[in-house]
């Protein structure tokens, strides 16, 4: 399992203006004359103060220990119990070396943490044995890995539960994954990774894994302007957008790591939707209103006291507030700080208040799949 990315403190610490940007001022995407052509021009009906609370998928990255077959059922249930809410969604790391058989190491963490009730939420490094040491999608495109993604997406296919899949994550960041558009040939690295995942997700259709759920989850903001810099620069998150046709979920990254990053503190609307966010969920929401947003990792550590109680409820509040996003990842994990929810008492007495809140749900109920095979997906070309 390759998960090293929060190490590369040097790179990270650009990334975390990115890392760490949000949603408190909400303010308007770059502008962008599709988006406008694509909002609805009615208004959105009041909400009716007697209809049932929304529903929110609480999620939860458990950390590396955890997430094994011996454990993961055990720490699924053990943060339930801790926090008063078990999560919905439980997300794990793997790569395209995986066996996601029965048989298999991977494939065992996911059948084991599907008998709790929880959903998986499987983060793919896009590396495998034999990969090039650079070009990982010109390799990827040119047909050098569609064995080992088959193979993945017969197991993933096999798991007989709905999987959420995260292919290469955090693309339009700046730290050594090696599917980042800065790894493959700056600004044809955005196109290139657009047509890897629609590789991806062909082959997976193709495999007949259709208890898959794809979701796009770039870090916010820009790793290389720090600000807000739009369609106007090469590594603008949306360049590396496969289609609609290939996602079913949005959502972003983001990290509060003042003192990881040496960045100022930020509240979750500034990391998520400040300028140095490139105002991410925003646009997220505008760009593309047909799909739910999920954000896909985040936390923050601690601060002053109560520094960090306060910033979980305000998350949590933001979170819940935007009838777009339908559910969001805590990274609970003592990593580069320590992110996790019981990091102080007044953290996880927080975080319990959050997740004692009306309609956080305990299993997630998933939209349907983006599309069936479709015209010219019937055979790939490799050269």
């Amino acid at each position: 399992m390759q998960f090293n990315r929060r190490n590369l403190a040097g790179a990270l610490a650009c990334a975390a203006l990115a890392v760490l940007s949000a949603c408190s001022d909400m303010a308007t995407s770059p502008s962008d004359p599709s988006i406008e052509a694509r909002k609805s021009p009615k208004p959105a009906a009041p909400a009716d103060p007697a209809a049932a609370p929304r529903a929110f998928y609480q999620g939860a990255y458990l950390g590396t220990a955890n997430s094994t077959p011996e454990r993961i059922a055990v720490a699924i249930r053990e943060f339930g119990q801790l926090t008063g809410r078990q999560p919905s969604l439980v997300k794990t790391f793997h790569s395209l070396d995986c066996d996601f058989t029965a048989a298999g190491w991977c494939g065992q963490v996911l059948r084991q943490a599907a008998t709790t009730g929880a959903t998986n939420y499987v983060a793919l490094d896009l590396k495998w044995t034999g990969a090039p040491a650079a070009g990982l999608l010109d390799a990827i495109n040119a047909g050098q890995a569609d064995a080992r993604i088959t193979a993945v997406a017969r197991g993933i296919g096999s798991v007989g539960s709905l999987v959420l899949l995260e292919p290469g994550w955090e693309m339009n960041g700046d730290w050594a994954f090696a599917w980042q558009g800065v790894a493959n040939g700056g600004a044809e690295g955005p196109a290139k990774y657009a047509a890897a995942w629609r590789r991806i997700v062909t082959l997976f259709r193709q495999a007949g894994a259709g208890n898959v759920r794809w979701v796009f989850n770039p870090n916010v903001g820009n790793a290389m302007t720090h600000t807000a810099s739009g369609a106007g620069h090469w590594n603008w998150y949306a360049n590396y957008y496969p289609g609609d046709a290939y996602v079913d979920y949005v959502g972003a990254h983001g990290f509060n790591g003042p003192t990881v990053w040496n960045t100022a503190w930020q509240d979750f609307g500034t990391m998520t939707d400040g300028a140095a966010a490139d105002r991410m969920l925003s646009d997220l929401a505008a760009r593309y209103p047909a799909k739910p947003i999920i954000i896909g990792e985040f936390a923050s550590q601690e601060g002053a006291a109560g520094a960090k109680a306060q910033w979980i409820t305000d998350a949590y509040a933001k979170l819940r507030a935007n009838p777009r996003v339908v559910g969001a990842v805590w990274f609970n994990a003592n990593k580069e700080a320590d992110w996790r929810v019981e990091s102080s008492p007044a953290s996880l007495q927080a975080f319990q208040a959050a997740m004692a809140q009306p309609g956080v749900q305990t299993a997630f109920a998933p939209v349907a799949p983006s599309a069936n095979l479709l015209p010219g997906e019937g055979k790939l070309a490799s050269n």
